[in-house]
């Protein structure tokens, strides 16, 4: 008999649970086993085979297989175990004492920290070897999700001549050579490998090996089956209003390299990319996902995730959801945003020579005043996000991770002044702490903001942004009304802006006096995120010339980005000039929020 394991199953099965670690939105248990086959059956044993494919815990105690004749058996049947072992991987181990033709319900299982985890049942049936010789298949490897090869041999062909043999095979069970599909062997020889091909993802098969003689006629051996693997999957859908996120997975190259992946969505369960809006989101293996707009609420989807390659288009199953009712963001109406008319102002401060910088306290001459000209009308909220209109994001969202690059996205912990959290993916609850529903959001970061304002731009059908720090700076100042004040809206802090403490933070939004634009909490309260990477030098090349739209953009992963408007903490940073900055990307506390942009108004909300 053959080894059942070989090194690329084991590759397989380890790149499957590598893939499936990197899915940020469903919660697995702490300690999985796979129950691979048995093999090498007898009339009286078998081998089992089984890899452990998740430990989170530790130790292991015993590790084995349990079995019986009826289906799920457990430890307490009968069973074969050896003690502890490796945390994680493969594992066989001979199981004797079997009645002859016979079928047990198999099943593997592991114990640690005093609890039995169990892996998924298998039936086997033991041997019982006829008169005109009997056959067997050895073991299915190589399975992927579109082929598999079937090692078969006839142990005993009776003393007869064989005519033919190879191995027949179909998704329904009990396949005979005369109705199903069959691989014949080139004669010669008693050990075969049949390559099968064309085979459908994540779909049972069951395989029968066969041989003729002129005797006995078509002699079969036990049958067999197993499962294609996983190409495309189609993982999660979160649906907001008109919107959803559709999560996928494409967990390995099938046949040939994915040259293309996507998701499709519609009305009906069978749509493909042919008959439903679709959205293509790269290639290659690894999960990705699309923000599905254009939706209607209230009403029933269907998603699909599918992937391209050199042999055709495949398709995962059907996920149903049904976007939600009611308001998109609460208390957000579209007379809060406040238009901005285009104009050029001074940006920068003009005692940049004395005064030192908020971020180094020894740095001087980074902000000197130059000439800027913003070229377009856009619309900024009066208001700072709240946390309402934050939790109303995240509990579409649906994740604690950012869906465009693996960082967290909100504190896990004091979140005094903010949010709560309870429950797991996909059934995650936001709810502002109590008394903090009209405070601005914070504890969360300049990746949810950018995912947040990605979220909102499809609900809305416009674009909903973070500020540029140039638009910033100008709304700040009044805009083409600015009176020049050294912070926004006064000269005097205490009248614009919010400076508590830790221990008593933020308030309402707008609960002190707004600019000249109508805009509140431009100093004080909570930081702004703004677009820009931040530069300390970024001022320094404007100097003596009019700048038009000027934006430190930037394609690096986890860049600082500039933050503006100081925080109920941080008065060094009121004055309209003065410029901040986030560590990276991740970096966020009880102080950090989002005003919100629109270059045009949506038609509702």
């Amino acid at each position: 008999m053959k080894n059942i394991i070989k090194i690329g199953i084991c590759g397989l099965f380890a790149l499957a649970a590598l893939a499936s670690c990197k899915q940020e939105d469903i919660v697995e248990p702490d300690v999985q086993v796979f129950t691979y086959e048995f093999s090498e059956i007898t009339r009286t044993s078998a081998v089992g085979t089984a890899y452990i494919t998740e430990n989170r815990i530790g130790t292991i105690e015993a590790k084995g297989f349990c079995w019986g004749e009826t289906s799920s058996p457990t430890v307490n049947d009968h069973k074969a175990e050896i003690t502890g072992g490796e945390p994680i991987g493969t594992f066989t181990l001979p199981i004797s004492g079997l009645d002859v033709a016979t079928t047990y319900y198999g099943r593997s299982f592991v114990t640690v920290a005093g609890a039995v985890h169990y892996g998924n049942e298998i039936t086997f049936t033991t041997l019982a070897a006829p008169s005109e010789g009997w056959c067997l298949i050895d073991e299915v490897t190589n399975i992927t999700a579109i082929s598999a090869d079937v090692v078969m041999q006839i142990a005993d062909n009776g003393g007869n001549e064989v005519l033919e043999y190879g191995i027949c095979y179909n998704q329904t069970g009990d396949p005979t050579v005369e109705n199903d599909t069959k691989v014949v062997a080139e004669q010669g020889g008693f050990e075969f490998t049949a390559a099968l091909t064309g085979l459908s993802q994540l779909t049972q098969y069951f395989v029968k090996p066969y041989f003729i003689t002129a005797e006995y006629g078509v002699v079969y051996g036990e049958q067999v089956d197993f499962t294609t693997s996983t190409f495309i999957k189609s993982v999660a859908a979160f649906p907001g209003f008109r919107t959803a996120y559709l999560t996928a997975q494409v967990v390995m190259d099938a046949g040939s390299e994915t040259t293309e992946r996507g998701i499709c969505w519609g009305t009906e369960p069978d749509i493909t990319v042919e008959t439903a809006e679709y959205a293509a989101v790269g290639q290659g293996i690894g999960n990705f996902y699309t923000l599905a707009s254009g939706l209607e609420k209230g009403s029933t989807y269907y998603m699909r995730a599918y992937a391209k390659n050199a042999e055709g288009t495949f398709y995962g199953e059907a996920i149903q959801f049904t976007t939600r009712t009611g308001e998109i963001l609460p208390n957000f109406s579209k007379d809060q945003m406040v238009l901005v008319e285009h104009g050029t102002y001074d940006m920068g401060e003009p005692n940049t020579e004395t005064i030192s910088s908020c971020i180094t306290a020894d740095t001087y001459g980074k902000e000197p005043v130059h000439r800027v000209t913003i070229s377009r009308d856009f619309y900024m909220c009066k208001y700072e996000v709240t946390n309402e209109q934050l939790c109303a994001f995240l509990n579409v969202y649906q994740s604690t991770r950012r869906r465009d690059y693996d960082q967290a996205i909100y504190n896990g912990s004091g979140r005094t002044f903010s949010f709560n959290v309870s429950g797991s993916a996909p059934n995650l609850r936001f709810t502002p702490v109590s008394g903090c529903n009209q405070k601005p959001a914070s504890n969360f970061t300049w990746g949810c903001a950018s995912q947040f304002c990605e979220w909102l731009s499809a609900e809305l059908g416009v674009t909903v942004r973070m500020p540029t720090e140039a638009e910033w700076e100008f709304a700040a100042r009044g805009g083409n009304l600015s009176q020049g004040y050294t912070y926004s809206g006064s000269n005097n802090s205490s009248e614009v802006a919010v400076y508590t403490n830790s221990k008593t933070g933020p308030s309402i939004v707008g609960s002190k006096k707004p600019n000249e634009l109508g805009i509140y909490d431009m100093s004080g309260n909570v930081f702004e995120y703004c677009s820009d990477a931040f530069d300390m030098d970024f001022y320094l090349d404007q100097v003596g010339k009019t700048t038009v739209d000027p934006e430190n953009v930037t394609s690096a992963k986890n860049a600082q980005r500039v933050i503006r408007s100081g925080s109920f903490r941080h008065n060094a940073y009121f004055r309209v000039s003065a410029r901040g900055k986030t560590t990276n990307e991740a970096d966020c506390g009880n102080h950090s929020g989002l005003r919100l942009v629109m270059n045009s108004l949506p038609s509702e909300l």
